[in-house]
Formats: C-alpha cells, structure tokens, sequence
C-alpha cells in the first residue's frame, strides 16, 4: 500500500511541478505571439495527444513522466522561400531578451508555484513539533526532573516555532559561515543564549545537521496507554480495548509504549501474559502477536497505536491572515532559494556530503508520506520541490534553461549568437554532468533503501 501511495504521490507531485514549468515557457511565448507547435507532459511514447484546431497547439502526455517539453516554431524547419511570412512567429527570429524571457520563464513559473504553495500552508496552517532539547553539548542546561528540556525560540534573531524552522536557519547560517546563536527557553519562560561552535566542514558529515551539531532533540515518551486498535487484530481479538495501560508483561513490568512494543516485536506467536489497567480494574488478558508481513525480519505484530495525548505538548500550529501568509511565503521562497544555490555550491565544491543529493526514489517516498499526512504537507513538500527545480534548472550546464541563458547573455554582450558547434561540444558537456549527477542521485536512493 505505501508503494502504490508513493508512486500516485512522486506521479501528481511531478505532474505538477513540470506542467507548470511548462506552462511559463508556453504562456511567454504566446505572450510574444511565438507559435507553439507541442506542449507536452513527460516523454517516450505518447499516451494522449489533442490538438483544438488544426493550425493550434498539440497538447501530449508521454509515457515517462520526468519531464516536459515545449516545442515552438524554428525557422530552419519554414522553406527560406515560401514561408518568410512566418518568420515573426519563429522563436529563433525573436530578439534576444525575449528569448531569454521565454527560456527563463519555466524557472521562475516554479518559484511563482512555490510561493501559491506556502501561502496556501501558511493560511490553512501547518502542525509542526516545537524544537525541544534535552540538552546541548559543551553547554549546562539546568536538569530538573520531568521538567528537563528547553525550547529553541531563536537562531541568531530569527524566531522559531518548528523544528523546520531551526534547519533552515541553522543550514543558512552554515552554509555562509556565520556564528551561531541560540535563545533557548526552559519550563519557567526563562531565556538563555547560547554560542554554538561547529566545524567548518558539518555539511560534509552523514546524518541529521541538528545532531552533529551537538543538539539533542527531545521526543514524546508516550505510556504504555492503548490508543487505537485494528478491527480482526491480535489486539482485538485478545480481548484489549481503547484505554487500557499495560503495566506488564510476562510478569516483567512496563513503563513505557517502546518496551511494549518492543515485547510484541520479539515475540511474534508467542504467549504473552499481560496485566492492563482498565479504568482502575486490574486484568489479566492474553495476546498472541502475529507476524508482520510487512517486516523483512518477521517481527511481532498486535494492530494497536499508543494514545497521542502527549503529543499535544510537542505540538504546535504555525498559521498566519491571507496577506502576512503571502509575505512569508514569498520571503521564505527567496530564503529557500538562495540556500538551495548556495547547497548545490557547496556540492560541487566538495564542501557537503554528496549523499545529501536525492533522487527519484526518495521524492516518491516523499511524497507518498506527505500525501498521506494531508493536502497541506503535501502542498508544503510540492512547494520546496517546485524551487529544487526551479533552481535547478537556472544553473549555468548546457541542456537546462540555465545553460540557454548563459548564451543569450554572451549574444547581449557580444552581439553575436553563441556558434552552434560550441553549442554542440557544451551539450555534450551537459549530458555528461547531468548523468553524472543522476548516477549519484540513483545511488544515494538505492543505499537508503538499502
């Protein structure tokens, strides 16, 4: 079921994201009055094509969904002598900046979308976990029991609500080697701040940024108190129901919702003796965990989910009115942005750890969870995918937008167009660091899964 959620996810996410790169080529075009032969929707053999009459638009769709193409009118393809009444409509024939407009379009249509996306996040409003610490290397937080955790509310002056928020910032300020500051706050709304050093070459290690960092995140410790229980389950047919706490099992004692799990996992069709707490009636029941199917090691299984009352303390709703929503939005684009060039910088510089490049794989899994946890996440992962590729495609490598702009800005400084063999030698180029690239990307997916 995942698989099929992933692929459906990874198939709108693209569908999305490309038709609209698409659509700012083809709307600046038409805007130019260029004569746009094919708008198309993937690749490799068509699967639906229609045209609304006959001198108009093709609209395709093809089988291969990771990508688009719009293909406008060329002059080398009129005859030089019978058809020089449709030079304007060529592409070729246009000045120079506004084929440089057309070409740059797409990108900027994808950062268009990203903003549509986050102020629609930002106006519905998103759930995020508030950034709770336990604690923080190389510094002395005060430890009080149950109460032993503070909030990071700043990164160098910049507030935060989400542990999201914390990344980016702390990313941004890496990336451009800047000091780092906390203002953690602790149970008695009493505020610290706090220098955080790191070494300069952090982006360069595996795992999550925060941890590296030193910075020990604090998570839900939910009780051994049953939330929610699967029809024809383990559970439901042993007899469990909504509410009950497990204290112990097999006579050896519960205090947590990890040890009990931990005894269903290790124990998959044993006999396990469980002693519940049922609104202060004490019971004995017996459940025989089944195999999970879905686990490469035949782990034990008993259909029950803990009660997520707890989680309410970690939780926290980021919402905004319609137009401060479009102002963060479009400032968190333009931060999102600049992060992701200076990323891919630091990439191809060897300054950050090549794993960080995901491929298709990993979007689809993205995307299948997202989906899965409702519009508003999934229009918030569609609008960081829509400024990877908008991006993506402004970098100066032959093939992309980016490489055709890099021509048009030699033309608007030389006067002349860049020669079609160098062209020829730059896309080869292209294709070389793209499959590069797409190499790298292939494999970081298949060692996750892995």
């Amino acid at each position: 079921m995942e698989i099929i959620q992933s692929i459906f996810g990874f198939f709108i996410a693209i569908g999305i994201l490309v038709t609209f790169h698409e659509f700012g080529h083809f709307y600046i075009a038409r805007l130019f009055n260029v004569k746009v032969l094919n708008f198309s929707i993937g690749f490799g053999k068509t699967l639906y094509k229609k045209k609304f009459h006959n001198e108009g638009t093709e609209y395709s769709v093809g089988l291969i969904p990771l990508g688009g193409y719009v293909k406008m009118l060329e002059s080398s393809e009129l005859d030089p002598d019978l058809d020089k009444d449709k030079h304007p409509y060529c592409f070729d024939k246009q000045s120079v900046y506004k084929r440089f407009l057309i070409v740059a379009a797409g990108p900027v249509f994808n950062l268009i979308l990203a903003i549509i996306f986050f102020t629609i996040v930002h106006f519905s409003g998103i759930t995020g976990m508030k950034p709770f610490v336990t604690s923080i290397d190389g510094h002395n937080l005060p430890q009080i029991e149950g109460k032993s955790f503070h909030e990071i509310v700043e990164v160098n002056g910049v507030m935060t609500q989400r542990w999201q928020d914390v990344r980016v910032e702390i990313l941004n300020i890496i990336v451009n080697k800047n000091k780092l500051n906390l203002l953690v706050k602790d149970y008695k709304n009493e505020t610290s701040s706090l220098q955080i050093n790191y070494d300069k070459n952090i982006l360069q290690k595996d795992g999550d940024i925060v941890v590296n960092l030193g910075l020990h995140p604090r998570k839900p410790e939910f009780p051994s108190t049953i939330g929610t229980i699967e029809n024809n389950s383990p559970a439901s047919l042993s007899g469990l129901k909504i509410g009950d706490r497990v204290f112990s099992v097999n006579n050896q004692a519960i205090d947590s919702w990890n040890g009990l799990v931990e005894k269903i996992q290790n124990n998959a069709n044993n006999i396990l003796k469980l002693k519940i707490d049922r609104s202060g009636e004490i019971l004995d029941i017996i459940l025989v965990p089944a195999t999970n199917k879905n686990s490469s090691n035949q782990s034990g299984y008993a259909g029950i989910s803990p009660d997520q009352t707890e989680l309410n303390n970690f939780r926290i709703l980021v919402k905004y009115p319609f137009f401060e929503s479009f102002y963060k939005s479009t400032l968190l684009t333009y931060d999102y942005s600049i992060l992701t060039f200076k990323m891919i910088f630091e990439l191809f510089t060897g300054q950050a750890n090549m794993k960080n490049i995901s491929g298709p794989l990993s979007i689809a899994e993205f995307s299948g969870k997202s989906l899965s946890m409702g519009f508003v996440y999934f229009a918030y992962l569609l609008a960081i995918l829509s400024i990877s590729l908008g991006v993506l495609n402004l970098l100066p490598i032959p093939l992309l937008d980016g490489g055709h702009l890099v021509y048009y800005m030699l033309e608007m400084l030389t006067g002349n167009p860049v020669s079609e063999k160098f062209q020829l030698v730059a896309q080869q180029v292209g294709m070389l660091i793209l499959f590069s690239i797409m190499i790298v990307a292939f494999y970081n997916d298949f060692a996750r899964l892995l």
